[in-house]
């Protein structure tokens, strides 16, 4: 339940009226509305309803008409520090409400449009060890992070914010090729995962939609191409091989191909080719055949179902990406 602003100030003001009315001085008379509301309100409210309450204390002190709040050093020190605790109370539970509701939803992302000339989803699952982010850089391109930390790692989510905090801060700093990408996260990952590993991908969208990919232990990348002979589309492996290794593992040349301008792209990580190891491709094909871009994101953080229908996993397989064709339609 959330208070509005004009609810929250006219019970904080009724409270302080009806406790002079009735002669309280106690503090916890003037002090507990506040406090209620303030819990249920957003920080800005609480903080500007915990200020009015405050003036009202200090009003009903200064001219005491009516017997008011107790006047000494101590209840009034012990009245301001609970208004001020009121708002970071209310922030830290906000904050605490905000983390769970986006650690438990999936969602896709349009990071593409209005940046390069093909739309980019990033389809984002919201699984333990998930990598996901993207980075548009002005007169550059998009640049899409999208993989996943397995292995023993003592803080799974530290190790995460410190890889993807350290491939924005390199995007945006320029001058790093998609190349040069691993030999700077490998020693992050070996730091805050002595055993374990990220298989993960790099992407890199250029204004005109040319696409760029390097796998470092991601799966084979497929891309639906429409002919004359398949109109519905032909499933393509637009880059096949092992690629490189996971980041953490050991360094190595790697090779950045230039994927297809004609090609619809789905991009996923290796908790989606094991979720789906007996029908991967089909997998791939059936999502990539959708209208909507964004769809064919979403569907790409459905696990597999069973014979019967059913899901056999209740977590999403990991992030994704979906490439569009240059000039392509949501």
């Amino acid at each position: 339940m959330k208070v509005s602003t004009r609810a929250a100030l006219f019970a904080v003001t009724g409270n302080a009226i009806v406790m002079g009315a009735v002669g309280v001085t106690a503090p916890i008379g003037w002090l507990l509305v506040p406090g209620v509301a303030g819990m249920a309100s957003r920080p800005r409210v609480a903080a500007l309803m915990s200020g009015w309450a405050g003036a009202l204390i200090l009003l009903s002190v200064a001219v005491p008409i009516v017997p008011g709040h107790r006047g000494d050093r101590g209840a009034l020190a012990t009245s301001a520090l609970y208004l001020a605790v009121i708002p970071v109370l209310s922030w830290r539970r906000r904050r605490t409400r905000l983390s769970w509701s986006r650690a438990a939803v999936p969602t896709v992302v349009d990071v593409g449009t209005g940046r390069v000339d093909r739309p980019v989803m990033l389809a984002v699952s919201r699984v333990p060890g998930e990598l996901a982010t993207a980075v548009f850089v002005p007169g550059d391109g998009l640049w899409v992070l999208i993989g996943m930390v397995m292995g023993d790692v003592p803080d799974l989510g530290r190790c995460v914010r410190t890889v993807e905090r350290t491939f924005r801060s390199a995007v945006r700093r320029g001058g790093a090729g998609l190349w040069q990408l691993p030999a700077l996260l490998t020693p992050l990952v070996r730091r805050h995962a002595p055993d374990g590993y990220a298989a993960a991908t790099f992407v890199r969208v250029d204004l005109a939609g040319a696409v760029q990919v390097l796998r470092c232990g991601g799966p084979e990348i497929l891309g639906l191409r429409h002919t004359a002979d398949a109109p519905d589309g032909l499933l393509d492996v637009l880059d096949a091989g092992p690629g490189a290794l996971p980041l953490g593992a050991v360094l190595e040349p790697v090779l950045v191909p230039r994927l297809p301008d004609d090609a619809r792209i789905a991009i996923v990580t290796t908790g989606y080719a094991v979720a789906h190891y007996d029908n991967y491709a089909d997998a791939v094909h059936h999502t990539l055949r959708c209208a909507d871009t964004a769809v064919a994101a979403a569907r790409l953080l459905d696990s597999p179902t069973s014979a019967a229908g059913a899901s056999v996993s209740r977590n999403p397989p990991g992030p994704a990406v979906v490439i569009d064709r240059v000039g392509g339609m949501h």
